[in-house]
C-alpha cells in the first residue's frame, strides 16, 4: 500500500525553515549595519542627557557641520537603513525641521534649552 503524503504538513515545514532563514538574514544584517549601532549609541547618549535635566528644559540640538549655526528642539531620531539618520524637530521660531545626514557625517552638539511649551518634551526613538 502505498503512503500518504500530508501536503499540507510539508508546505508549513517549507514556510517554517523559510521564516528561519529570513530571521537569520535579518539578524545578520541587524547586526552588520552601521546605522543600527550608531542609532543605538545615540539613544543611549540622549537617555543620559535627558535624565539630567530638569522639568524645566529638554533637549536641543545645535548642529555643528552647517556654515550657520543651525538649532532646534529635537523631537524624534530615527534611522533609515543601511546608511541614513534622521533628526526632527522645531526651531525656537517654530518651523519644523528635519535633518537627513549620512551616518559617516554624523556631528552635532546636544544643548539644554528651555522648554517650550507647559511640559518639557523628551525625544522619541523610531526604532523603540
Amino acid at each position: 500500500m502505498e503512503k500518504f503524503i500530508d501536503i499540507s504538513s510539508q508546505v508549513n515545514s517549507m514556510r517554517h525553515i523559510d521564516d528561519m532563514f529570513r530571521k537569520q538574514r535579518e539578524d545578520q544584517f541587524h547586526r552588520d549595519n552601521p546605522v543600527v549601532h550608531v542609532c543605538e549609541s545615540i539613544g543611549k547618549y540622549v537617555r543620559a542627557f535627558e535624565a539630567a535635566l530638569d522639568a524645566e528644559h529638554e533637549v536641543g540640538v545645535r548642529l555643528v557641520s552647517f556654515g550657520n549655526a543651525v538649532f532646534f528642539h529635537a523631537e524624534q531620531i530615527g534611522f533609515s537603513k543601511p546608511h541614513l539618520i534622521t533628526f526632527s524637530g522645531v526651531t525656537p521660531e517654530g518651523e519644523q525641521v528635519q535633518l537627513i545626514q549620512h551616518v559617516s557625517q554624523l556631528s552635532f552638539l546636544l544643548k539644554a534649552a528651555s522648554k517650550l511649551g507647559e511640559k518639557a518634551k523628551r525625544i522619541g526613538f523610531v526604532w523603540e
